[in-house]
């Protein structure tokens, strides 16, 4: 169910929203929820880009086995045996 909140806004903005509400044939409000809209998808891109900027400054910052690509499989399934092993003693 929407939430109901009250803004002020100048006498220019709603005068250029109220023109634009009826070019568009919508409500002042629908053009604010929409423009609300817009501004949290930018935000969460903002996010993302942010998280994967992060991510790649991380990427050979770590030690790892030059092979490591190459032998994930091997790797992965050495670890797992390792794993299992400590558990059974």
């Amino acid at each position: 169910m929407p939430k109901r909140t009250e803004i002020e806004l100048s006498p220019s903005h709603w005068q250029r929203l109220s023109q634009l509400a009826k070019r568009r044939k919508k409500s002042v409000s629908q053009l604010i929820a929409d423009a609300v809209d817009q501004y949290l998808q930018r935000e969460q891109q903002s996010d993302w880009e942010e998280r994967k900027r992060r991510a790649l400054a991380a990427v050979g910052r770590f030690p790892a086995a030059p092979d490591l690509a190459e032998k994930h499989d091997e790797y992965y399934t050495n670890r797992e045996d390792t794993v299992y092993k400590n558990k059974r003693d």
